[in-house]
């Protein structure tokens, strides 16, 4: 499934302003820092428990999926628990050898 769409041929005046060009505001670096910080204190509380916790599983998924190999995997665990590392290990491999029977 392809999604395409349209721009409105008779743009109502909101529309209009909805798509005005903003040109740059020349913020300094800390401004700019600020502004996200700002930016993401709004959108944090803007969610629900359940949306938040949702963001931070997927963004944690996609941090130990994308940007960890298997020793610096292996390190976070470890910092997080000694022995979680050999327990999870454990469990994936045991769910996976039951799968296969």
């Amino acid at each position: 499934m392809n999604y395409s769409q349209q721009a409105n041929p008779n743009p109502t005046n909101s529309e209009m302003d909805s798509k005005t060009i903003i040109k740059s505001s020349n913020l300094t670096d800390s401004q700019r820092e600020e502004l996200i910080e700002q930016f993401v204190d709004v959108v944090v509380d803007g969610m629900d428990m359940k949306t938040l916790i949702q963001y931070v599983s997927d963004d944690l998924i996609h941090f130990y999926e994308n940007k960890c190999d298997d020793v610096e995997l292996k390190e976070f665990i470890d910092n997080h628990d000694e022995d979680l590392y050999d327990e999870l290990v454990d469990n994936v491999t045991k769910s996976n050898n039951e799968e296969a029977n």
